[in-house]
């Protein structure tokens, strides 16, 4: 028994996650920033994994969080650019998506798309026989339908445009929209035909074929079917035949070898002939498509040893749903295949047709102002961000809908204290005996992330504080009596993490904001 698992499933999945964020009881998602405490080596981020532990560690650390809007979320894809002398995969309908996306650096064979300086996605439809390209290709679905042929024999289909002010454009992944109606992007109908015929490819490539056989014909009159050469050698009943007074298209029927005359299917359509050099007609190997199409116009390419080298596709086709290609001449044992388009015609969907299988996240931090009304410390440092979803709002059992979930929360602790002195910063800070800081003997403790003259600011709380009680700090030797304690905004550990992030650290400051761009992949 043998079995495939679609790559739409994680497109399919993508797209899902990103409505979630745009029904009209939309998930309740927030992009949060954590962990003002330095790393061991700050250079080298800890290490997390998928595990209870670093969920609740990832909670404990959270300082503040941004809630996700649909406008913060968009499908894309890996940033593949354009490189000279390098050879793309060209889209074939027998080959898996996943290979033809994937690309090969030990053989320098990119995937099948590539992003351009012009901030255009080409698919690529044919790679000219594996041929590296040299040609940036430029254009846009006004041009042949989109079909963008360059100088070095590839043919590209161009996708869409990304707008320089697209806020999910970053150095390593391009937005990708999922229709050709889309905001944001340079797309249109226009350039997506049904049944588009743009390329043959050669499987088996033959011998014995005789390119380029020219010969001369005694004078011929307007109308003939039959004419005499000077021998029938390397002569084949159904090559093409062109030359003064051929009709385009024509080709031998019939060789008559014994007599050295041919055959030709459609009568000539003026004289001809005369045993004169400019009077030559050429024999070569013809190329013919079947199928319930208009329009297809190909020719094949024979090298010097006999063999079939590729097929070109001098004119697309449309309407294809079915189509066969045959290579008709002297030679022998030769194979071509017709690579059929999408369903529904290229660049009908991007994002399914290239794989899009991540999604970005985009939050800014200090967007309102530095602290986005007081809820974000200016004068911090974070080492963490992520994504969780569906928390519950602080000692309550249910998750948060999307009317009462605010647009930002502050995770940390907030206690008011009696006049004194300064806490250090991201000083463990504790209420229990003096200079016990030991687990057992503390009631409740945490470290510093921010404070002023009358209030500090408290991640990885652990206990409850007690009011009355003095706030010691371990290393300030400061204490200051508890008059109050406000809680997060959210229940820690209620709702899921999603994704979480270790990065080096980031130093907030007055004035600053945070751009936080997250990959969700499927």
């Amino acid at each position: 028994m043998t079995s495939v698992t679609s790559k739409k499933i994680a497109y399919i999945s993508a797209v899902q996650f990103k409505e979630a964020f745009y029904e009209p009881s939309p998930e309740v998602g927030y992009v949060f920033i954590g962990n003002h405490l330095p790393y061991v080596n700050e250079s080298s981020p800890s290490t997390i994994v998928d595990s209870v532990l670093d969920e609740k560690s990832a909670w404990d650390n959270m300082i503040a969080a941004k809630k996700i809007t649909g406008n913060d979320v968009e499908l894309v894809i890996p940033k593949n650019k354009w490189t000279g002398n390098t050879k793309y995969k060209q889209y074939d309908d027998t080959i898996s998506l996943e290979q033809l996306i994937t690309g090969n650096n030990s053989v320098n064979v990119k995937p099948m798309f590539v992003f351009t300086t012009q901030r255009n996605v080409y698919k690529c439809l044919s790679n000219n026989a594996s041929s590296p390209s040299t040609v940036e290709p430029t254009g846009d679905y006004t041009s042949s339908n989109g079909n963008i042929a360059t100088s070095d024999g590839y043919i590209w289909k161009y996708m869409y445009n990304v707008k320089p002010s697209n806020r999910f454009l970053s150095d390593e992944w391009i937005p990708i929209p999922t229709t050709t109606n889309q905001l944001d992007y340079g797309v249109n109908d226009i350039g997506v035909v049904d049944g588009e015929l743009t390329t043959i490819v050669v499987v088996n490539t033959g011998t014995g074929f005789y390119e380029n056989n020219v010969a001369v014909v005694p004078i011929f009159a307007a109308g003939c079917t039959t004419l005499t050469l000077a021998n029938t050698t390397n002569v084949a009943a159904n090559m093409s035949i062109s030359g003064t007074g051929i009709a385009p298209g024509t080709f031998i029927s019939r060789v008559d070898s014994p007599n050295n005359k041919i055959i030709i299917s459609t009568p000539s359509r003026a004289a001809g002939g005369a045993n004169t050099t400019a009077n030559q007609i050429a024999l070569t190997t013809r190329l013919y498509i079947d199928g319930d199409g208009i329009g297809a116009v190909g020719f094949p390419v024979i090298n010097s040893a006999g063999f079939l080298t590729k097929v070109t596709v001098s004119t697309i086709g449309t309407g294809y749903s079915i189509a066969n290609a045959y290579v008709y001449g002297t030679g022998s044992g030769s194979y071509v295949r017709v690579i059929r388009d999408m369903k529904n015609g290229h660049a009908k969907n991007p994002a399914r047709e290239l794989g899009a299988n991540s999604v970005m996240i985009v939050s800014r931090m200090g967007e309102i102002d530095t602290t986005e009304n007081g809820k974000i410390p200016a004068n911090t440092t974070f080492r963490q961000f992520g994504i969780f979803v569906n928390p519950n709002k602080y000692n309550e059992s249910s998750a948060v809908s999307s009317v009462n979930a605010n647009a930002v929360v502050s995770q940390a602790t907030t206690l008011t204290l009696v006049t004194g002195g300064s806490y250090s910063t991201d000083e463990f800070v504790y209420q229990g005996l003096p200079n016990d800081t030991s687990a057992a003997n503390t009631n409740a403790y945490g470290a510093v992330l921010d404070q002023s003259s009358s209030t500090v600011r408290i991640t990885n709380v652990q206990g409850s504080f007690t009011t009355g009680i003095p706030l010691r700090g371990a290393n300030s030797g400061v204490e200051r009596l508890v008059v109050s304690t406000s809680f997060p905004e959210f229940e820690p550990y209620s709702g899921d993490v999603l994704y979480t992030e270790n990065a080096v650290k980031t130093a907030r400051t007055e004035g600053q904001a945070e751009n936080i761009k997250l990959i969700v992949r499927f």
